[in-house]
């Protein structure tokens, strides 16, 4: 029987975690359409990857910090300072990620090469990378509008939006990579151009509902140092934290390109698909750290304990599912991405491990996204810095050329990486419980 702490609960995490994967769909779509190209388009495609996701970084922790601030002013009942708060935030975006996007375009070749792109597909994956990038970068001032509508709670204006955004990058891509109808088959070119216009799309809908709730005409884009105080103040943990995944991720996945063409395809693959994973469980933390938000004050700690409850419970339960369902269809999920019979074996073998790392993996974000509205946001990067970054690339190493596990010892460590993660945010989250509520016993509110 759902109380209303699970309705709430699952009124901004559903929506929020829907969205999540819809994100994630949008580099699926390219990846499964060009799919059918083969093996090189798939690398070309996938290796930009890391890149990409190196830009997004900025923007995530951006959305993240804006959607805690805006949070609190909505558990305060500060409504008129919502679209201040978001005009300030959107110059720093523009200034700071227009200077790194310029960045990337001028040395795209360099960057692909050092990410282990092989000569056989690196033209494919510059013509992708180049024109993919202004869509990274509409994608990130979208993220920052979207996550005024997050700290609202208003996941299902974000949820609307992206579908939105998704069908037109399917419907792009159909056109574009395959040629159909008038239009000319542009194969990976195509999958670039489909993105954009999505990307776009996104954007204008996300303008258009913050207008029409008048949060465009609240403030100003005078930066202030009340603001840059309260802003980087909570982004630098959280950036702190993104970075080092990121960086972490970047080693990671250099290592793993080094295994030739074949094993780095099935890995781009699984990734891509375990993405869907991290992009459900990020949902459900979003839903943690919006309502961790509203109830932050000390008079409301009896709700803050019930939603964090409420979220543990909803992780281990998508986990449960999610389990299920990829261990036992494991090689029909990996058939829709590619049906070259020379890599169905592996990708069935590393999917039960994306099976097994659902469980850390939404157990650590639910527990994240409460540690991050209670004000603990270096202690977050703290340990994902020394987990990611540091942790996991020894023990990749060591799995690769020490013990020569190939593909399989690449996962079996970020299975790893997952569940040290996961055991040092719970650890943090029951001393901060202990601390806060030790006098007070659960069962007396309940």
């Amino acid at each position: 029987m759902l109380t209303s702490y699970d309705r709430t609960y699952l009124r901004i995490g559903l929506p929020a975690a829907l969205e999540g994967v819809l994100m994630i769909f949008l580099s699926n779509a390219d990846l499964i359409m060009v799919g059918t190209l083969g093996t090189g388009a798939i690398a070309a495609v996938s290796i930009f990857t890391q890149p990409r996701m190196m830009l997004l970084t900025v923007a995530r922790s951006v959305c993240g910090a804006l959607t805690l601030l805006v949070a609190e002013r909505y558990g305060r009942g500060q409504h008129d300072t919502y679209g201040d708060v978001l005009k300030k935030t959107l110059v720093l975006v523009t200034i700071f990620l227009g200077v790194a996007h310029i960045f990337f375009f001028l040395f795209i070749d360099d960057i692909l090469l050092w990410m282990g792109a092989q000569q056989e597909y690196l033209g494919d994956a510059v013509t992708y990378a180049a024109w993919t990038l202004p869509a990274v970068f509409i994608t990130s001032l979208s993220t920052s509008l979207q996550a005024v509508m997050f700290g609202r709670g208003e996941s299902i204006s974000v949820l609307s939006i992206n579908i939105q955004g998704n069908i037109v990058n399917v419907v792009l891509n159909a056109l574009l990579i395959f040629g159909l109808g008038p239009f000319p088959a542009l194969g990976v070119l195509g999958a670039a151009l489909g993105t954009l216009g999505g990307a776009v799309w996104s954007f204008v809908l996300s303008i258009r509902v913050l207008v029409r709730n008048g949060i465009f005409y609240q403030g100003n884009y005078l930066l202030t140092r009340a603001y840059l105080r309260e802003f980087l103040g909570v982004f630098g943990g959280i950036f702190s934290e993104q970075g080092f995944e990121r960086i972490g991720m970047v080693i990671y996945t250099r290592m793993v390109a080094e295994l030739g063409t074949i094993p780095y395809a099935v890995h781009a693959i699984v990734m891509n698909f375990c993405d869907f994973y991290y992009s459900f469980s990020s949902g459900i933390g979003k839903a943690s750290t919006v309502l961790a938000g509203h109830h932050r004050d000390q008079e409301k700690s009896y709700a803050w304990r019930k939603y964090l409850w409420t979220g543990i419970r909803w992780g281990l339960i998508f986990s449960v599912v999610s389990f299920l369902l990829t261990f036992v269809f494991r090689e029909q999920i990996f058939g829709i991405y590619s049906s070259d019979p020379m890599l169905l074996p592996l990708g069935s073998l590393i999917l039960i491990y994306v099976a097994a790392v659902s469980f850390p993996s939404a157990h650590q974000m639910v527990c994240a996204g409460i540690l991050r509205a209670s004000g603990k946001t270096m202690q977050v990067a703290a340990y994902s810095c020394l987990s990611i970054t540091i942790l996991r690339p020894i023990i990749t190493h060591m799995f690769l050329n020490q013990f020569q596990m190939g593909l399989e010892g690449a996962w079996l460590s970020l299975a790893l990486d997952q569940s040290i993660r996961a055991l040092c945010a719970s650890a943090l989250l029951w001393n901060i419980y202990q601390k806060r509520y030790a006098n007070r016993l659960l069962g007396s509110y309940d």
